[in-house]
């Protein structure tokens, strides 16, 4: 028995040799994108500077490192300028990309992190380019805290109580940075739908633009069923079991106040613990209690897995996934969720529509990325390399 141990350790380990894990080389060697001067993105996430000097790899400073060692990080842009002209600083960035190991070790190696190589162009000399930023920006994912629960439950209690606020198109624009549900509602007319929305921590941007275009286009004149899940009410992680987490919230109204009432009750719960989000719990509940719609319209957290992504066999309608924050990356897991369900994937300014309709092997762009039907699943086609 133990020498079966030995065999078996010893193919588990060639298994996992064979393989190879993401190296500095490869994200040194991936397309670089090109900007002006580099300003950080607009998005919901935290951000970490990492200063560097002008020709140096050195790190001079890191802002929140400590915060940095338990955070959920989703994305690192290398900067440095376009000078001199002439000269292949690969190295010296390859080097910039190792010393942030010093931050934390899985950096390179856990590819769930996307990077970005990004070369600033407005500089024609040496005491320019001195003047711009070099180094890195890391975004992610605030921890789960009670100060961020505070925090969020404020920006909820904020939110019109009533109609007697008058919401227009004009009134719309606060969300120009990233209208993702009002543009896919826009585009899509869904009358009298059947939403499932996630409401735990960091989705506060997504669902006031849900309460203002409730207030818009539906107050009054389109029933909705409103289903609002928060992982679990606030139990322990450890108590969390598939298919049984909890923390779902339902309505059906045409009233906005008593959407908002649902929205204050389903988030007084707190931050849900882990990143993980009870999605097809959730969906499976608005079948059970809706079984005349003819469709689920999802409001999901791109950064957040699905806990039980296993029981989508389960669900027996369309599921429309209006995708939030999907600045840096997909997450494939909604994709398939679409997929196997005939429906659909929404983001700012794309509708992908025909999932369930391609055929094994197949290609596709979606935001810009290349995808490819393999035994039977939307995966990244990293055979095609994707112009940025």
């Amino acid at each position: 028995m133990k020498a079966l141990s030995s065999i078996l350790f010893i193919f588990l380990s060639i298994g996992s040799f064979a393989q190879a894990s993401r190296t500095a080389d490869d994200i040194i060697n991936q397309p670089e994108k090109k900007a002006g001067i580099y300003r950080i993105s607009g998005t919901y996430l935290g951000t970490s500077v990492v200063n560097m000097n002008y020709g140096s790899s050195e790190i001079l400073s890191v802002m929140d490192k400590a915060e940095l060692k338990n955070v959920e990080i989703i994305q690192i842009d290398l900067v440095y300028t376009n000078y001199p002209k002439e000269q292949d600083i690969t190295e010296l960035n390859k080097q910039r990309i190792l010393n942030m190991l010093s931050i934390r070790p899985d950096l390179i190696k856990n590819e769930s992190i996307s990077w970005s190589i990004v070369r600033q162009m407005y500089c024609n000399n040496e005491s320019q380019a001195k003047m711009m930023f070099h180094g890195a920006v890391i975004y992610y994912l605030p921890e789960q805290t009670s100060a961020l629960s505070y925090t969020e439950i404020s920006k909820y209690n904020n939110l019109p109580k009533n109609d007697s606020v008058k919401i227009t198109e004009e009134s719309l624009k606060k969300f120009k940075d990233n209208p993702v549900i009002i543009n896919a509602f826009k585009r899509n007319q869904w009358k009298n739908p059947t939403i499932v929305a996630d409401v735990t921590c960091s989705m506060y941007p997504y669902m006031e633009q849900t309460a203002f275009w409730f207030l818009l286009k539906m107050n009054k004149t389109e029933q909705a069923n409103i289903v609002l899940f928060n992982d679990g009410n606030g139990r322990p992680n450890s108590s969390k079991r598939i298919g049984h987490t909890g923390g779902i919230h339902s309505v059906t109204t045409k009233d906005y106040a008593e959407f908002r009432k649902l929205l204050l009750k389903g988030v007084s719960y707190g931050c849900s613990g882990d990143s993980q989000e009870n999605d097809v719990e959730a969906i499976l509940e608005a079948q059970k209690k809706y079984p005349h719609a003819k469709e689920i319209i999802l409001i999901a957290d791109n950064h957040s897995p699905i806990r039980d992504y296993s029981l989508i066999k389960d669900i027996k309608v369309p599921v429309r996934v209006i995708l939030c924050g999907t600045k840096f990356n997909i997450n494939n897991q909604y994709l398939n969720l679409a997929r196997k369900t005939g429906g659909s994937v929404h983001t700012i300014n794309e509708d992908l529509t025909n999932l369930i309709d391609k055929a094994e092997g197949e290609t596709f762009k979606f935001m810009n990325k290349s995808y490819i039907i393999q035994n039977g699943r939307v995966v990244r086609n990293k055979r095609e390399k994707t112009r940025m």
